[in-house]
C-alpha cells in the first residue's frame, strides 16, 4: 500500500457525506416538485439552497422578462431569517458572469482572488468563499443562485460543486415548470375574460338595424380579436330623421372596446343636444383629445339621413369616404368634406356636407378592416375587390353587407386577421 493512500476512515467518511447530500437533494427535490405556486416555490428553492450547501447566506436572482436584466429575489441566511436586498450584499460581478456565461464559478478565497482582481464588491463582503451557479433552461440563463460563507463556518471546495450543480438543474426545470403552468392559467383566465367582453360589448353594439320608418339597414362587425375596436350605431333623431355611425379606436382589444363604448354614448348625447353633424364632432373631438391617454385617436364617420327629402348631412374626421351604390351597380363616392381624426387636436373645426340618396341607392360605410383582410400569401383583399364585390348583385343593405362579409371570409380561409371589419349599408324607402 502507497504511503499517500487514504485511511478506510477518510473513504468512508466521504461516502456518508454524499450520501446525506444526496438524500438531502432528493429530499428538496420532492418538497420544489410539491409546490404549485411561484411564491411559495421560490421560499423552497433558497430554504433548501442554503440547508443543502451549509452556506452562511443563500440568494436567488431571476431575469427580468422584459429588460433580461437579473433581478434580487429572495435571499435567507443559515437560520431561515428573510434577508432585505438593501441589507443582503453580493459580488454583482461574480453573478452577472455566472448569468452571461452560464458556467458555475466558486471563489475559495474571495477577498484575496486575482481572478476578480479583489474586487471592491468582493472585499466589502468579507467573505471567504462563494459558489455561483446558473439556472440553465432549454430556453437560456434564466437566472442564477449564489451561496457565500467564511472560512470559519464553512468553505467551499470542486467537491460541493456537483451537489449544488444538481440542486441548480432540478431548481431551474421546477422554476420553469411552474412558470408554464401560470403563463397557461394566466391565458385561461384572460380567455375567459376576453369571452366575457365579447358578450358584454354585444350588448352595446346593435346586432341588428333598428326597424325605423323610411329608411332600411344592415350592419355586422367581425372583431380580429376577441372584442375589437370599432363600432357603430344607429339613432333614432326628432323629426323621423336617422343618424348613423361609424368608427374606428386607434387601439383593439378590450382597450379599443371600452373606448368605444364610452364614444358612443358621448356620441348619442351630443348629437341629440346640439342637433348639429359640425357641432356635434366638434363637441365629441374635444371629448376624446380630453380623454385619450397614449396617443388614441378615432376616424369617425357621422351621418344624418331624413327620409323625407333623402337628404343625407354628414361629417367626415378620418374615416373611409362613405361609398354610394347606385341603383346600376355603379360606385360614387362622397370623399367631401373630411378632417382630422377625433382626439388629435383639441379645438379642430369640421365641416357638414350634404347630399342626396337617390331612389335605389345604398350609402356603405365601412372600417379599414375589409380592404386589410389578409389571404394567402399576405395578399391583401384590397381596395377593388371591396368595390367589385359592393358592385355585383342587388343593391339592397343586407345582401351588400353579407356579400362583402362571405367574400372576405372565403378570401382569408382560416388566417388570424392584424384589423376589426365593420361594415353599415342603408338605403332610403321609396
Amino acid at each position: 500500500m502507497s504511503d499517500d493512500a487514504s485511511p478506510p476512515e477518510a473513504g468512508t467518511e466521504l461516502q456518508a457525506l454524499e450520501v446525506q447530500a444526496m438524500a438531502s437533494l432528493l429530499d428538496v427535490t420532492r418538497r420544489m416538485n410539491a409546490a404549485s405556486d411561484l411564491e411559495g416555490l421560490l421560499d423552497a428553492i433558497v430554504d433548501s439552497l442554503v440547508s443543502v450547501a451549509q452556506a452562511d447566506r443563500g440568494f436567488l436572482m431571476l431575469k427580468d422578462d422584459v429588460s433580461g436584466e437579473l433581478k434580487f429575489t429572495i435571499a435567507r441566511d443559515r437560520n431561515g431569517k428573510p434577508l432585505e436586498e438593501k441589507k443582503f450584499k453580493v459580488s454583482r460581478g461574480v453573478v452577472d458572469e455566472v448569468a452571461q456565461t452560464g458556467e458555475t464559478r466558486l471563489i475559495d478565497d474571495a477577498a484575496a482572488s486575482d481572478a476578480y482582481n479583489a474586487r471592491l464588491s468582493i472585499i466589502s463582503l468579507s467573505l471567504r468563499t462563494i459558489l455561483c451557479v446558473p439556472l440553465n433552461t432549454s430556453q437560456g440563463v434564466i437566472g442564477v443562485i449564489y451561496v457565500d460563507s467564511n472560512a470559519i463556518t464553512r468553505r467551499f471546495t470542486d467537491n460541493d460543486i456537483p451537489l449544488i450543480e444538481a440542486f441548480a438543474a432540478q431548481a431551474a426545470s421546477t422554476l420553469e415548470r411552474v412558470r408554464l403552468q401560470m403563463a397557461e392559467m394566466e391565458r385561461d383566465r384572460m380567455a375567459a375574460q376576453l369571452k366575457v367582453a365579447s358578450e358584454i360589448q354585444k350588448t352595446f353594439l346593435p346586432s341588428r338595424f333598428p326597424d325605423l320608418p323610411g329608411v332600411t339597414g344592415a350592419v355586422a362587425t367581425v372583431a380580429a380579436l376577441e372584442v375589437g375596436g370599432d363600432f357603430y350605431d344607429v339613432i333614432a333623431l326628432p323629426e323621423g330623421r336617422v343618424g348613423v355611425m361609424v368608427g374606428d379606436v386607434s387601439g383593439k382589444g378590450v382597450p379599443g372596446a371600452l373606448f368605444g363604448a364610452r364614444m358612443m354614448s358621448d356620441v348619442r348625447y351630443q348629437a341629440l343636444l346640439l342637433d348639429d353633424v359640425a357641432a356635434t364632432l366638434e363637441a365629441v373631438n374635444d371629448i376624446v383629445a380630453e380623454r385619450a391617454t397614449r396617443g388614441m385617436f378615432v376616424t369617425f364617420f357621422y351621418g344624418v339621413i331624413d327620409p323625407q327629402t333623402s337628404m343625407v348631412e354628414y361629417g367626415n374626421a378620418g374615416h373611409l369616404a362613405p361609398l354610394i351604390r347606385k341603383a346600376d351597380g355603379t360606385l360614387d363616392e362622397w370623399s367631401d368634406p373630411i378632417g382630422v381624426p377625433l382626439g388629435i387636436v383639441k379645438g379642430a373645426k369640421y365641416e357638414a356636407g350634404q347630399r342626396k340618396l337617390e331612389q335605389g341607392e345604398t350609402m356603405v360605410l365601412l372600417s379599414d378592416g375589409p380592404a386589410d383582410a389578409v389571404g394567402e400569401g399576405e395578399e391583401r383583399f384590397g381596395d377593388d375587390r371591396v368595390r367589385k364585390t359592393i358592385a355585383n348583385g342587388p343593391s339592397e343593405p343586407s345582401f351588400l353587407v353579407n356579400a362583402l362579409l362571405q367574400a372576405t371570409a372565403d378570401f382569408t380561409g382560416n388566417r388570424p386577421q392584424a384589423d376589426d371589419q365593420t361594415l353599415l349599408a342603408v338605403s332610403v324607402d321609396g
